[in-house]
C-alpha cells in the first residue's frame, strides 16, 4: 500500500517542514479508542501511543490525534508499535463538544473530503435534525451530501426531497432504499 492510497498528498508534504530531518514515519490513525490508536502507513499497521512530552504540552482533547490525522511517530524496532509525537494540520475537522459539563471540543473525525448524512424517511425523519447536521458538516470543511433513506416507507418521498433541497442549497440530496 502506498501512502496516497491512505489519503497522503502535497498537503500534508507540505507541513512536514521542521521534522524532515528528523527519524519520524508518517502514519494515518485508523482507530482510536481511550488515548490508544491503530495507524497505517506503507510499512503496515501499527499500535501507537502518543509520547509524554505530546500529552503533557497538549491539554484540549481537540489536539490529540483522531481518526482521518497524520501523526509524525517513532516506530519500535521490530515490534509494530509507535510512539506519537506530533499531529500534523488538519484540511478538514469534523468535531463536537464533548460530553458533560466540561467546554472543550471532541474531534470525531479529520482530513475528510465527503460527509454523508443519512436519515430514514420514516418516523425517524427531521427537517430541523437536517439542518443542524448540515451546520456541523459545513463548518467541518467537508462537502456534505444528503442520502433520504427507506424511500420504500414513503409514498410522498419526492415531495420530502423537494423540502430538504429547499434548506440544503448546493447540497446533493438523493433518494434510496435498501429494500430496493
Amino acid at each position: 500500500m502506498k501512502m496516497s492510497d491512505l489519503g497522503w498528498n502535497a498537503f500534508f508534504e507540505n507541513h512536514l517542514g521542521k521534522f524532515r530531518d528528523q527519524n519520524f514515519s508518517a502514519m494515518r490513525i485508523t482507530r482510536e479508542n481511550r488515548g490508544k490508536y491503530i495507524a497505517r502507513n506503507e510499512d503496515g499497521e501499527f499500535s501507537c501511543e502518543v509520547a509524554g512530552r505530546f500529552m503533557f504540552e497538549n491539554i484540549s482533547k481537540a489536539q490529540f490525534p483522531a481518526v482521518g490525522d497524520w501523526v509524525l511517530a517513532v516506530t519500535l524496532p521490530h515490534e509494530s508499535k509507535a510512539i506519537i509525537h506530533t499531529v500534523l494540520p488538519r484540511k478538514s475537522v469534523f468535531s463536537r463538544k464533548v460530553a458533560g459539563e466540561i467546554t472543550d471540543e471532541q474531534t470525531v473525525a479529520a482530513n475528510i473530503d465527503t460527509i454523508f448524512i443519512i436519515t430514514g424517511l420514516d418516523l425517524n425523519y427531521n427537517l430541523r435534525r437536517i439542518e443542524r447536521y448540515l451546520s456541523i458538516a459545513w463548518k467541518s470543511g467537508a462537502i456534505p451530501v444528503i442520502l433520504l433513506n427507506k424511500s420504500d416507507l414513503c409514498p410522498e418521498y419526492e415531495q420530502r426531497k423537494l423540502e430538504v433541497e429547499s434548506i440544503a442549497a448546493g447540497v446533493e440530496v438523493n433518494i434510496l432504499s435498501a429494500h430496493n
